[in-house]
C-alpha cells in the first residue's frame, strides 16, 4: 500500500487531552494506550509522511522508539497514532531532578550510539545528509555568496557515512520511563557519518535556545546545567563511539550554516553566523 494512502485510515477516537505543544504538532491523548501527534496547520503532508516511515524504520531496526502505528488526518491536518509512553522528557527530568544531571547525559550519550551503529544508506529510503545540507546551505540567510561556497567547500572534505543519524537528538527529543530511555521524534533522521549527527547535538547544546513556553525558573536552571550537560554527553560519546572530539569539530561550521536555514530566534542566527565567520577566517 502507498504510504500517503494511509491517510484515509477513519479515526477510532476524537483526540483527548493536550498533553505537549511543539513548534511543528501537538501532543494528544488518542484512546486508551496511544497518543496522536496532529502536526500544525501549514506543517507539508510529506514532513508526517516522512516521519512515520523514519520511525517504522528505527523500531524495526530494535531501537528504543515508540511504534508509529497509523497515519491519519485530523481537521485536514496530518497526524500519527503512537503508542502511548509513561514517564516525561529528559528535559523535565533535567530540571526536576538535576542531581540526576551527570547520568542522564551519559544516558543519551549512549542511546546516541546506539542510533550510530545501525546501518543506513541509500537502500534505506532516508535522504542522505550531506545532499540535505548542502541544500539547506544554499537557503540559508545571513550569509553571503562567498561565505556560503566556503563552507560548501569544506563540506565537500568531510566523509559520506552510512549510519542511522536522528538529526536533532537533544534532551527534549528523549522520553525517560523509568529507568529506560526512548528516541522520539524522526522528522529529520538521514544517513551519513556519526561525526555529524553527534555534532549536531553539540552544536545544539552550545546554542540552542530553549523552548518558547519556558518559565523564567525553567531557563534559570537548564541555562545552569547546560555546560555540565555537554561535557559528560560529549565525553562518553567519544569514549564509546571511539570517535576524536576533531572529528566532531570540523562539521561545526557546516552544521551551524546550514542551521540559519531553520527558524530560529534572531539572537542564535547570530551566534551560528559567528561560528561559520571565524571558521573562515585566515588562520
Amino acid at each position: 500500500m502507498p504510504l500517503g494512502s494511509e491517510m484515509k485510515i477513519p479515526m477510532e477516537h476524537a483526540p483527548g487531552a493536550v498533553l505537549a505543544q511543539g513548534r511543528t504538532a501537538q501532543i494528544r491523548l488518542y484512546g486508551q494506550n496511544r497518543l496522536l501527534k496532529i502536526f500544525k496547520e501549514g506543517m507539508p503532508r510529506a514532513y508526517a509522511e516522512f516521519e512515520f516511515k523514519a520511525g517504522r524504520f528505527a523500531v524495526k531496526a530494535g531501537l528504543p522508539t515508540p511504534k508509529p502505528e497509523q497515519l491519519l488526518e485530523w481537521e485536514d491536518r496530518p497526524a500519527i497514532v503512537y503508542e502511548r509512553l509513561s514517564g516525561s522528557t529528559m528535559l523535565r527530568r533535567l530540571v526536576q531532578k538535576p542531581w540526576n544531571l551527570f547520568r542522564d547525559a551519559a544516558h543519551m550519550a549512549r542511546l546516541h550510539v546506539a542510533v550510530h551503529r545501525t546501518g543506513a544508506g541509500p537502500d534505506s529510503g532516508l535522504p542522505c545528509l550531506k545532499e540535505a545540507l548542502r541544500e539547506k546551505i544554499e537557503a540559508a540567510p545571513i550569509l553571503s555568496r562567498e561565505e556560503k561556497e566556503g563552507v560548501l567547500a569544506s563540506l565537500e572534505k568531510l566523509p559520506v557515512g552510512r549510519q542511522l543519524l536522528h538529526g536533532d537528538l537533544h534532551p527534549d527529543n528523549i522520553m525517560i520511563d523509568g529507568r529506560k530511555g526512548w528516541i522520539i521524534d524522526w522528522m529529520t533522521a538521514s544517513y551519513g557519518h556519526p561525526a555529524a549527527d553527534a555534532a549536531r547535538t553539540v552544536l545544539m547544546l552550545r546554542t540552542g535556545s530553549l523552548p518558547e513556553e519556558s518559565s523564567r525558573a525553567f531557563e534559570l536552571i537548564l541555562t545552569s546545567v547546560r555546560r555540565l550537560l555537554l561535557s559528560r554527553y560529549l565525553r562518553t560519546y567519544l569514549r564509546l563511539s571511539g570517535l576524536e572530539r576533531g572529528e566532531l569539530e570540523a562539521w561545526m561550521p557546516v552544521l551551524a550554516a546550514a542551521r540559519l536555514a531553520e527558524w530560529l530566534p534572531p539572537d542564535e542566527k547570530l551566534s551560528l553566523a559567528g561560528i561559520v565567520r571565524d571558521s573562515l577566517r585566515p588562520a
